[in-house]
């Protein structure tokens, strides 16, 4: 059985931040498998894997959740009418609210974060464009139409005069009940997120977007008077405790997470047996078992046909070239990231179809990000004269650190004395440490690399003997670590930067090639921008502040993110 829990609140106050990396928390912190319906992206996340998410569906999909990304475009289209944006809006939630139930049930899902719901939204929202002004219902009055619409009972005269017109809710609800659309039901537990309406106002224009014509003071101010009385409804129905009230204007997302995660907590389900897993990059998988995968409906109709196009026709081709076999034998090992990093100008076609692949050209584009980001910020730290010390963990073999050192070190070679580098890896080949030694010797600096897992307490142990740090560097793993140890290092990392640090990270979103690798055994979590910031708003870094860099192909994005200070 799933809970369900809606996030309300009025236009501003962070709904969709909200319902999408709770998910991420209560998969990580309490062991659920959790999902979150935010505008047309459905996820389903466990704690050691992403189980579905938007353009990535390997174990299928609800057409619900189809129609529901038709209808909101349309919505969007017609959200300045007045007539029709209400009942498109409608519709659409009808749409999002069957998607939430029939994902929940097709992924055993233990708790479903939806942003919004039909009834509970639309109650709070339906003032703004129908009904009596200067006589608003009462919570008596919208519990009434709230029973009419679940159930089908009769509404009197008096009630229905301080209703707004429900002749388009009555239509919805009697088709929805005739082909067993499970759009129309009230959520187990709601969040409102209080925000007042010149704040909401302020949000919404920092935004920088179009501003929509309900987006105004005046409208919010009666939303939010509309969703007060929605409470009430709430508690009547599901009981005192399945409200929750957040005032979220003094909150970064973090604040609001911390909150939202501390009011369901009495009230989650135990946690499934997940099988755990202990962070490895790559499910070792012999010739017999892969081509036991590649030979099902999963990888050829679902991933490598439909996704022919999207770069998926160049996996097939893998084999022929030398670095995607060593690719196929290794996976994403420091060996073949360096292969991707260093490859030839001009390769040879089928070498070239592997480097090709988008995701190893968004992993190269992200080494130029960083290797400007991280020289540009060690510039200006080395520049006062101060000392240094990074931490990157893993390392690899440390192109975004060694050789933006190099160059700081070739325009002033007095600076390599003032510069510590910490590096921690599995390195289970034993390459890393000998090269990695002989490159900082090269160039001057100090290297101490420490060989072990970053998520375990010896080497976190050890590493915080050389903290607190100036910049720490948590790249290429947040995809692949489980998320309980992912959210406990960026903790880790938190407590051990200094005042003034920087973190540098970074994360995926899915493309066609999630689909590909979900196929052929790879365990990933994918996290947007927004969620990631949240995140590590969750975990102590400054998330409003952090900055985004994206490659060419918005796939890999880096996250610069300062630490959390003056703000809760």
């Amino acid at each position: 059985m799933t809970l369900q829990v809606a996030v309300i609140g009025i236009d501003g106050s962070g709904k969709s931040t909200l319902a999408a990396s709770l998910a991420v928390v209560l998969a990580g912190e309490h062991g659920l498998f959790a999902g979150s319906a935010v505008a047309d992206e459905f996820w389903v996340r466990a704690p050691d894997t992403d189980l579905c998410g938007p353009t990535f569906h390997p174990q299928g999909y609800a057409i619900a959740a189809r129609l529901e990304r038709i209808s909101r475009k349309f919505s969007r289209l017609v959200v300045d009418n007045r007539g029709l944006y209400p009942v498109a809006k409608v519709f659409q939630m009808l749409l999002q609210d069957n998607a939430a139930m029939k994902l929940s049930k097709r992924y055993a899902v233990d708790v479903m974060v939806s942003d919004g719901n039909l009834l509970l939204s639309g109650a709070g929202r339906a003032f703004n464009y129908r009904g009596p002004i200067n006589d608003p219902p009462s919570a008596d009055d919208v519990d009434h139409a709230f029973q009419h619409l679940l159930h089908g009972t009769r509404l009197g005269p008096e009630t229905r005069r301080h209703l707004p017109d429900l002749k388009t809710a009555d239509a919805l609800s009697l088709v929805a009940r005739l082909i067993r659309l499970q759009g129309i039901w009230i959520p187990d537990h709601a969040l409102f997120l209080d925000l007042t309406p010149d704040a909401a106002a302020a949000r919404v224009r920092e935004r920088g977007t179009k501003v929509d014509r309900h987006e105004n003071p005046v409208d919010l101010t009666t939303a939010r008077e509309g969703y007060l009385r929605v409470l009430e409804v709430m508690k009547k129905n599901k009981g005192e405790t399945s409200a929750h009230v957040i005032a979220v204007e003094a909150l970064g997302p973090g604040g609001v997470l911390a909150a939202a995660a501390k009011a369901l907590k009495p009230y989650l389900p135990e946690a499934k047996n997940a099988e755990a897993r202990a962070g490895a990059l790559h499910e070792a998988i012999g010739r017999r078992s892969m081509i036991a995968r590649i030979l099902t409906y999963r990888y050829l109709g679902r991933y490598l046909v439909r996704r022919f196009f999207e770069g998926a026709w160049r996996e097939p081709l893998f084999p022929m070239s030398t670095p995607g076999r060593i690719f196929l034998r290794d996976g994403y090992s420091a060996g073949v990231m360096r292969l991707i990093y260093d490859q030839p100008a001009r390769p040879s076609f089928l070498d070239g179809v592997f480097y090709g692949y988008p995701l190893h050209r968004a992993v190269r584009d992200r080494l130029g990000i960083l290797e400007r980001r991280i020289e540009r910020e060690l510039r200006r730290r080395l520049a006062g004269g101060a000392k240094v010390t990074i931490f990157t963990a893993p390392s690899g073999f440390a192109y975004d650190l060694m050789r933006p050192l190099k160059r700081l070190v070739e325009s002033d070679p007095e600076v390599a004395r003032r510069v510590v580098l910490v590096a921690a890896d599995l390195d289970p080949s034993g390459q890393l440490e000998p090269e990695l030694t002989a490159k900082a010797k090269e160039i001057g600096v100090r290297l101490e690399f420490l060989r072990g897992d970053l998520t375990g307490p010896a080497l976190r142990g050890e590493g915080k003997r050389f903290g607190p740090f100036d910049l720490a560097l948590f790249v290429g793993l947040s995809a692949w670590l489980p998320k309980p140890p992912m959210l406990e290092h960026l903790r880790w990392l938190r407590a051990n930067l200094r005042e003034d640090g920087l973190l540098v990270t970074d994360c995926f979103t899915p493309a066609a090639y999630a689909t590909g690798g979900a196929a052929m055994g790879y365990k990933a979590s994918y996290y947007p921008p927004v969620v990631m910031k949240a995140l590590l708003d969750y975990c102590g870094f400054d998330g409003l502040a952090a900055s985004v860099e994206s490659g060419r192909d918005r796939i890999n994005h880096v996250i610069v993110a300062p630490l959390l200070s003056g703000r809760t």
